[in-house]
């Protein structure tokens, strides 16, 4: 239809009428990286370098980041949760179960307790016998970018409509849950993250759970007239805003 309209020169011009076409390449977290693993970054500890590879072709990519939430330090709860991490742009959620598997997901949007996100940059993992000195599982959204990740005051974490609930909830905090449907299932059809071998498919209990972010000042919204401004608050976490698509 273009190229009727305006002529094959213009379609394959690389700087039509003197304006530059928009390279999408270079946006990250559009989707999920599965054809290769990311490299080291100096700054990482030995934890969050077997953390490092699954951050192929995200914003977090070659970033230095920190703990910004520790379940076992800061409390299983999820205010404080919230408290922690809203505003910090992008975010790696990892927890281990009393099974032994390592798990978690990646949250290109970062948490602001606003509601659900939609995205097809998000994935879950999972090392299922928690041997970190293999290559995870890396399972991205499949179908629709709707409800890759619900986000709501008063809960803690959750990706899809049930694919993975982490929710830090009053009574039982430590719980989480799996089924794998709004994201991929893994290596012959499993629809579960945990070590089945040790512990239920669908439901376990967690021994710790952490948030990693990107060094950097917190995202702060105020409302100006009829529009929300943001700006960044230095909370000497590091310098600068949180990168990417997060940034308004």
């Amino acid at each position: 239809m273009v190229e009727k309209l305006f002529g094959k020169a213009v379609v394959e011009d690389a700087n039509p009428f003197g304006l530059k076409r928009m390279d999408w390449s270079s946006v990250q977290d559009l989707e999920v990286t599965t054809d290769r693993w990311a490299g080291p970054v100096a700054t990482d500890d030995p934890f969050m370098a077997k953390l490092r590879p699954l951050l192929a072709g995200t914003q977090l990519e070659t970033e230095a980041l920190r703990c910004a939430y520790s379940a076992t330090e800061d409390g299983w709860n999820p205010d404080i949760f919230h408290d922690r991490v809203d505003g910090y742009g992008a975010a790696l959620c990892v927890a281990r179960t009393q099974g032994g598997a390592v798990l978690g997901g990646y949250n290109p949007l970062g948490f602001d307790g606003y509601g659900p996100k939609a995205t097809l940059g998000s994935f879950l993992f999972s090392w299922p016998d928690g041997d970190m000195s293999q290559l995870p599982h890396k399972l991205p959204k499949v179908a629709t970018d709707q409800m890759a990740v619900v986000d709501g005051l008063g809960n803690g974490i959750q990706f899809g409509p049930g694919d993975l609930k982490m929710q830090l909830q009053r009574g039982s905090p430590t719980r989480a849950t799996c089924k794998l449907i709004d994201y991929q299932r893994l290596p012959g059809g499993g629809k579960s993250l945990f070590n089945t071998a040790a512990e239920s498919a669908t439901k376990t209990e967690l021994v710790e759970l952490r948030v990693f972010v990107r060094k950097g000042g917190k995202l702060k919204y105020e409302l100006d007239g009829l529009r929300w401004k943001s700006s960044v608050c230095d909370d000497g976490s590091g310098e600068g805003p949180p990168p990417g698509i997060f940034t308004m």
